[in-house]
């Protein structure tokens, strides 16, 4: 009878290290599994590879009493895809961040180009009121933004910039 209650012990035991080995590798599977969707990118959209503005033209006059300046500005798309909306930024030239001078959400109707967007081969053509009197060597910049899905997606791979002086 002392035999078999030390089988019986024996097998307990043996049970006990099977479910231990299994738990361990159930954990470790899920640990992994968490660490590795950390990596995994997320469902935000990206913005298409092929899109490119050039910059043509842009000047920048000071109003009379030297106390604000318009911008006017030509650029073509001459990318694969259309473009719904741009930001159009101005600022020093050392500076990263800028006056936005337009409402991106807006489109990009202008004088020459009819449309809310601007297809590949369309010029825009803008003038704005830029609130202060710049001085020195200013850069403006131009940041695609396209409708992905009813999203906006903002292109900062394709932002375009050229440096101005306010006269």
């Amino acid at each position: 009878m002392n035999n078999l209650s030390q089988l019986n012990r024996k097998g307990v035991s043996i049970m006990v290290g099977y479910v231990l080995l299994i738990s361990i590798a159930v954990a470790l599977a899920t640990a992994v599994f968490f660490y590795l969707k950390l990596y995994l990118p997320d469902d935000k959209q990206d913005c298409y590879e092929d899109i490119y503005l050039v910059i043509d033209q842009v000047s920048c006059v000071k109003d009379s009493g030297g106390t604000f300046s318009t911008v006017y500005i030509n650029f073509s798309n001459k990318g694969l895809f259309s473009v719904d909306g741009a930001f159009i930024k101005i600022g020093d030239f050392d500076r990263i961040l800028r006056q936005t001078l337009n409402d991106p959400e807006t489109g990009l109707m202008s004088n020459c180009n009819n449309n809310a967007s601007l297809r590949p081969g369309a010029m825009f053509c803008g003038s704005y009121r830029y609130n202060s009197a710049p001085v020195g060597k200013q850069e403006i910049s131009v940041q695609p933004l396209i409708w992905i899905k009813n999203e906006p997606v903002i292109c900062p791979e394709s932002i375009v910039s050229k440096d101005i002086l306010c006269t």
